[in-house]
C-alpha cells in the first residue's frame, strides 16, 4: 500500500491529534527503521517515550514470546505474579514504600496531581514553560499550549 493512500486513509480513520512526518514504517531493529522502500532512519523519537531498548530487541521480543504463551493481560481486579515481582523491583529501585500502576503518560500526571494532593493538602502546582503532559483535563491545565489546553 502506498504512503500517499495511508496517509488518506489515516486522515478518515483517526482524530488528527498529531502531526506526523511523510514516511511509512515498515519495520525497525534496534534504533533504526526502515520505510516501505527501504529507506533507512535512525528512530531518535523512541514512540513518545517508549520502545527505549530500541525496536525487536532480541531478549525483549524472547520475553515477550515467552509471557504470551502462558498469559498477555489480565485485569487489575486479579493477582499476577510478575505485576508482584515488577512492583518490588520498582520500590527496590525508587526508595518509594509503594508503586501506582498506570495505562499512559497522562495517567500517571493525574495520578502525581492527586498524591500530590493528598500528600501535601495543597493545590498549586508548577509547570515548565512549554510543557505537555497529556490529553486528560488535569494534565491539560497545566499544558503551556493554548492550542492543546483550550480546545
Amino acid at each position: 500500500m502506498s504512503i500517499d493512500e495511508i496517509i488518506k486513509r489515516e486522515s478518515q480513520a483517526i482524530f488528527q491529534t498529531y502531526t506526523r512526518q511523510p514516511v511509512l514504517i515498515a519495520r525497525g531493529s534496534g534504533a533504526r527503521v526502515w520505510d516501505q522502500d527501504g529507506r533507512e532512519y535512525i528512530d531518535f523519537v523512541a514512540g513518545i517515550a517508549v520502545n527505549n531498548v530500541g525496536h525487536c530487541h532480541p531478549r525483549v521480543v524472547e520475553a515477550i514470546k515467552r509471557q504470551c504463551e502462558v498469559l498477555i493481560h489480565t485485569s487489575n481486579l486479579y493477582y499476577t505474579e510478575n505485576q508482584v515481582r515488577l512492583a518490588e523491583e520498582l520500590k527496590s529501585l525508587s526508595g518509594m514504600d509503594k508503586v501506582f500502576f498506570c495505562n499512559s503518560g497522562t495517567e500517571s500526571v493525574e495520578a502525581a496531581l492527586k498524591l500530590t494532593r493528598r500528600a501535601t493538602g495543597r493545590y498549586e502546582v508548577v509547570a515548565a514553560t512549554g510543557s505537555f503532559h497529556g490529553r486528560t483535563l488535569g494534565a491539560l491545565g497545566l499544558t503551556y499550549k493554548v492550542n492543546y489546553r483550550e480546545p
